[in-house]
């Protein structure tokens, strides 16, 4: 690499420093009294620090120089006992000092902590606030490890520069300056020794500089893969253990283990250089010192009590030196982790952004909580029954191919539509678009006539219910889970929907009843039962639209009635999409709609479909090979050869 290319890298660095350093200053802004309060406290400690070097100096050229000089002059007459009594106040005052100095540091490290900590509390916060913000695309291209680490160890890395690294070097900054000044004053001879090898001390950390950074970068970066994994394998351990993939799993563990040691080891040599370069300077810098100052002392040029002054003023000089090595360390790591915080900050939701619920709009001066994507005008509000209309809509999802194909129909309110087809067909698609997860590539979704893009998707999602094929229940207690701080699932809410959903005896069985705690993702709770809970949380917001991805797995014959039961109810006087795996589910639905790669390819109801013998009849045949079909009057269906051809075309 040229020189020049070297020095536009490290002009790129400097900059890009300056800019992290100022937007990290900026969250600081808030809490700048604590920090004031900080430096106030440093200032103390300084001070305290140094009266003890001239204390000493009083106490050496004061009473035990005038002990010397009166025993040399008189040994016979010589009373040592004013001398004592004068070196006792000498001895005193340092300890008073020294006390002092104890107390005062003990306020240090306790304000900084707190300092810092509120700093970090905010950005760990604004951070975790941002991810919740983000599209739902945006996490699938993602692992939640690396995720995870973002919000912990890299936000922890910042913490360590908040609370030991920037207060703390801005003010061994202020000490080196106001040291120099009082080694100059006491000794310009001496002082010339520090400040003519002080640039060696620069050179040395400028040369270390280059390659701290990137190594920072690397250990940042391989942590966030090791976590991404282990994350992973420990959410799939019931397959790993199933398929007997221990010793795999283990082994490409180990492989990340390898390569975050190696990043480690590689910023230990940084440091094992380092640090003894500059404790090299350091022994020359005081080497010199002992040389010049001991031939002044002989040549009586310069007193012991000054030179011992000297001497702590400059071990005071030097371990602020020595340590901004350690400090740019602080610094280099802050840095990398707030390369990868400000990544996920700057990441701007590219569907419609919501405020989020207990969050104030600017609870951070400095950043606003909510920001509308593509600067949109203000959300419109919903109004009247909630009409859903699919115009020509596709779908096709980054670096992929199209999985939805002018897909057009609509559920008008109080009806029932399915959706049916193999797996791969675009019915989840459908689910996610509805719900404003994604948003179409081409067409538009209407809500009473309201494009949905244009609407405050999370009052939209309010009017909604929604049940999962595998619904997600948080570790908690029931309750928590039923009502997830909705202010309008009221106790009575609360009570009719656990009796709708057949979920009231499910719930009358658990140890602690509505209390009953759950754990994560509602491991003690069968599949049956998760599905009965999830549906008593969505008949408990009282919805509108009920979005239904209907369950696949079995279950025992009486837990199947029990969720057909509570499946009627959750459908029953409501809009409803419902994506269905039981056919029998939706043999009473207003339509059913068949997809196929992508397209609608039948639609009409259960009968009428069956009757036309196509791709709803075969997959009915697939299921119920022996049960004769169920005669239900209704209005016939129609295959759909074009978007023309559908009945809700217009």
């Amino acid at each position: 690499m040229s020189a020049h290319k070297e020095i536009e890298d490290d002009d790129k660095r400097g900059a890009l420093d300056r800019a992290l350093l100022w937007r990290l200053i900026r969250f600081a802004r808030p809490h700048a009294r604590a920090f004031a309060l900080s430096f106030g406290v440093l200032a103390v400690v300084f001070a305290l620090e140094l009266a003890g070097p001239r204390l000493l100096r009083g106490a050496i050229d004061g009473p035990v120089g005038d002990a010397i000089a009166a025993r040399a002059a008189d040994p016979a007459g010589f009373d040592p006992k004013p001398h004592v009594r004068s070196l006792w106040w000498w001895a005193g005052a340092y300890l008073a000092v020294t006390a002092f100095g104890f107390l005062f540091r003990y306020f240090e490290v306790a304000q900084l902590t707190r300092a810092g900590q509120l700093v970090v509390h905010d950005l760990r916060r604004q951070l975790y606030g941002h991810i919740q913000r983000l599209d739902v695309a945006w996490f699938d291209r993602r692992p939640t490890g690396g995720l995870v680490t973002r919000v912990t160890s890299d936000v922890d890395s910042l913490s360590e520069m908040f609370t030991t690294g920037l207060v703390t070097l801005s003010f061994d900054l202020v000490k080196i300056a106001v040291l120099l000044v009082v080694l100059f004053w006491l000794d310009w001879r001496l002082a010339l020794i520090v400040v003519a090898l002080t640039p060696v001390l620069i050179g040395i950390s400028m040369v270390f500089r280059g390659g701290a950074r990137e190594a920072h970068r690397l250990v940042r970066r391989r942590l966030s893969e090791m976590n991404g994994y282990l994350q992973e394998a420990l959410q799939g351990i019931r397959v790993v253990q199933m398929f007997g993939r221990e010793k795999l799993v283990s082994e490409r563990f180990a492989g990340h283990l390898d390569r975050y040691l190696k990043a480690n080891v590689r910023t230990i040599f940084l440091f094992a250089l380092f640090f003894p370069a500059i404790d090299w300077v350091v022994t020359l810098i005081q080497a010199t010192s002992v040389r010049l100052g001991g031939a002044r002392i002989a040549e009586g040029e310069l007193s012991y009590g000054l030179f011992l002054q000297f001497w702590f003023y400059l071990a005071m000089l030097l371990d602020p030196i020595r340590e901004l090595g350690e400090r740019y360390n602080v610094l280099q790591s802050a840095f990398a982790a707030a390369e990868r915080i400000f990544g996920i900050l700057d990441t701007k939701p590219t569907l419609r952004a919501t405020e989020l619920a207990h969050e104030p709009a600017g609870a951070l001066a400095h950043e606003p909580a909510g920001v509308l994507a593509r600067d949109a005008a203000p959300p419109r509000a919903l109004e009247g029954p909630g009409h859903v209309r699919f115009e020509r809509v596709s779908f096709a999802y980054p670096s992929g191919p199209e999985v939805l194909s002018d897909v057009d129909f609509e559920i008008p309110p109080g009806r029932t539509v399915a959706l049916v087809g193999a797996t791969g067909a675009g019915k989840s698609t459908i689910v996610n678009l509805l719900l404003g997860f994604y948003e179409p590539t081409r067409g538009r979704i209407l809500i009473d006539g309201v494009d949905l893009r244009e609407l405050d998707p999370r009052a939209w999602r309010t009017r909604l219910g929604l049940v999962l094929q595998e619904d997600f229940l948080f570790a908690g207690t029931v309750r928590e889970n039923l009502v997830l701080e909705r202010e309008h699932v009221t106790p009575a809410a609360l009570e009719r929907a656990l009796i709708g959903s057949c979920s009231d005896e499910l719930v009358a069985k658990l140890p602690g009843g509505l209390d009953a705690p759950v754990a994560e993702r509602g491991a003690t709770l069968s599949t049956g039962e998760r599905e009965l809970l999830a549906m008593a949380r969505a008949l408990a917001g009282a919805p509108r639209l009920v979005v239904f991805d209907e369950a696949t797995s079995s279950v025992d014959s009486a837990t199947e009635a029990r969720i057909e039961a509570a499946t009627r109810s959750l459908l029953e006087h409501r809009s409803a999409l419902v994506v269905a795996h039981r056919l029998s589910t939706i043999r009473r639905a207003h339509e059913i709609l068949v997809l196929h790669r992508g397209q609608l390819r039948e639609r009409g109801t259960h009968a009428t479909l069956l009757a036309m013998g196509g791709l709803y009849a075969k997959l009915h045949a697939m299921q119920f090979h022996d049960e004769p079909p169920v005669s239900v009057p209704q209005a016939p269906a129609s295959p759909i050869a074009s978007p023309t051809a559908s009945p809700t075309a217009r």
